[in-house]
């Protein structure tokens, strides 16, 4: 798989890594329901995030994209409040994560 799509497939991933991913998408699934967010429209947009490793680099490259755009988005207006100092250096601000500083390079 890795060479057809540049990704390790999650299985193939060691079992304790596979299983904390796992474990946070349920946590997550969970939590869209609790929250009444769990629509169909939502469930099928997460569908599509959690199977874009498997189309192309391209097509995972846009989902993770925007993925980084709505979480800065919503960082940034739960920490309006913050100190500007605590909240550039926030290990929770998306911008200071290594996968979004890989992906604007």
């Amino acid at each position: 798989m890795k060479q057809l799509t540049g990704f390790i497939p999650i299985a193939a991933l060691p079992e304790s890594t596979a299983a904390s991913a796992k474990q946070q998408l349920l946590a997550t699934i969970e939590w869209l329901q609790s929250e009444g967010a769990a629509t169909e429209t939502n469930l099928k947009l997460l569908t599509a995030i959690v199977e874009s490793i498997l189309w192309s680099e391209e097509s995972y490259t846009r989902f993770l994209q925007c993925g980084f755009d709505a979480a800065i988005e919503l960082f940034d207006i739960t920490s309006q409040n913050w100190e500007f100092g605590e909240s550039m250096s926030s290990p929770h601000n998306p911008r200071n994560w290594d996968k979004y500083k890989q992906l604007q390079h």
